[in-house]
């Protein structure tokens, strides 16, 4: 009998380095064995990653939704997505990877705007087919990075803070969302607060599961709250919860052998019965249900 998968793998940055790195660019094959050792093993990063598949075919889930990726696309991964590639062909392309730390050296409210865009939406992913003019401006940007990462000549994380804002304002062209941050003082307020929620919620959705929890660390009323989320996401900050809570709950189910029981108590609910309502009100399946539907899924030539 296999071995009881339970948990699902953490990748660290410096496992692709022995280094402590906050920013890496690649080409897929110079990653080596890091990288191609985890084909085929769902598995977690704990930081930024972006890919982009120049040539072949490969399947990717992410967060259990199946995506069949095909040359000249980009995906995106926030922190905590678990992810799976399947892949029997050689690919090419490149991983750019980095810590929240990189990303916040400067001009924190317009790139927290892009990285909404392109990171945290409604899919929690971003997937991005570009032609092949609009990846002439990609490789190029790939290659000023890679090359400011080998001389290393003074201020050159600044520019390759640069290049990667410039890279994912292009990302973002493509997608066709605007990533130009609002002037208006309370918008960007607002806004503050809402990715502040965001993160808390990263951070204590096993532990806090209503508004007025959340609310009371932003120092405001849930009913603000529950506007400003409404205004900038469309749902309200309850929503945002459960769908953290429930999103983990199908990592689970889909990429490991634990039971609903067992699952119930890793996300911070004393009663699995009500674990098991709680999911099957949001999702219209039982946690058996969509475990079923998962492997059905997975079983698929």
């Amino acid at each position: 009998m296999a071995d009881k998968r339970g948990n699902i793998e953490i990748v660290s940055l410096p496992d692709y380095e022995h280094s402590n790195p906050t920013f890496i660019v690649s080409g897929l094959c110079e990653l080596g064995e890091s990288f191609f050792q985890q084909i085929g093993v769902p598995h977690r990063h704990d930081f930024y990653t972006i890919y982009w598949i120049k040539t072949g075919k490969l399947t990717q889930t992410i967060d259990s939704v199946v995506h069949e990726v095909k040359d000249n696309t980009l995906f995106f991964l926030a922190p905590g997505q678990v992810h799976n590639i399947q892949s029997s062909q050689k690919i090419e392309g490149y991983m750019i990877a980095f810590q929240d730390s990189f990303m916040c050296l400067r001009d924190q409210q317009q790139t927290s705007s892009i990285k909404s865009s392109l990171f945290f939406n409604n899919q929690f992913s971003s997937i991005i087919t570009i032609n092949n003019e609009e990846s002439v401006d990609f490789e190029a940007v790939i290659h000023l990075m890679m090359k400011e990462l080998s001389l290393k000549e003074p201020d050159y994380d600044t520019a390759l803070h640069g290049l990667l804002r410039y890279f994912l304002v292009l990302a973002s062209r493509v997608k066709g969302e605007s990533v130009v941050a609002t002037t208006d003082q309370l918008a960007a307020h607002n806004s503050s607060i809402f990715l502040n929620f965001k993160n808390l919620i990263e951070d204590k959705y096993t532990e806090l599961k209503n508004v007025s929890d959340y609310a009371n660390l932003l120092y405001i009323k849930p009913v603000l709250l529950n506007e400003i989320s409404k205004q900038l996401s469309g749902i309200t900050a309850g929503e945002h919860i459960r769908n953290r809570v429930i999103l983990e709950a199908q990592r689970y189910l889909h990429f490991t052998d634990l039971t609903a029981k067992e699952i119930a108590y890793k996300l911070g609910f004393e009663d699995p019965h009500y674990f098991s309502r709680f999911f099957k009100k949001y999702t219209n399946q039982s946690p058996s249900e969509f475990k079923e539907a998962s492997k059905a899924v997975n079983t698929q030539p």
